[in-house]
């Protein structure tokens, strides 16, 4: 994801991606909640124009970059609002405009023993609601 990844990786690695048909799946793609990402001015104008929150915005310029996007959230309102971000379009000079805010800070660090707790996770798929 361009806004949060190491400074001159994004591109290269979004163009070798693209090349071989790889998709990106964006961890946090709401900064873990961070605010001073979500409240960035790109995203406040635009969410005034286009009649959505800051967050919508986020995620539908993931969609549109085509990046698999999985927000987390347990509050219904939050939930429905994820999805609803399907009845407007970000223009080609949205997108770049919001590909250039970058905090150059990971928002998920990958640790041996995080990616162990992973493997190990069985949800109780039958057990669901």
């Amino acid at each position: 994801m361009p806004m949060l990844m190491k400074k001159g990786v994004g591109r290269g690695i979004k163009k070798f991606l693209d090349k071989n048909d790889i998709k990106i799946q964006a961890w946090y793609p709401l900064g873990h909640g961070d605010k001073g990402l979500i409240n960035e001015a790109v995203f406040s104008k635009l969410a005034e124009k286009y009649g959505k929150s800051n967050v919508q915005i986020i995620l539908r310029w993931h969609i549109q970059a085509g990046n698999i996007v999985i927000p987390g959230a347990s509050n219904p309102d939050h939930i429905k609002a994820n999805i609803d971000i399907f009845d407007f379009e970000l223009t080609p000079k949205e997108m770049e405009e919001i590909a250039k805010v970058n905090k150059n800070k990971r928002y998920y660090e990958g640790t041996p023993d995080k990616l162990a707790s992973y493997v190990a996770m069985r949800p109780d798929l039958d057990g669901q609601k």
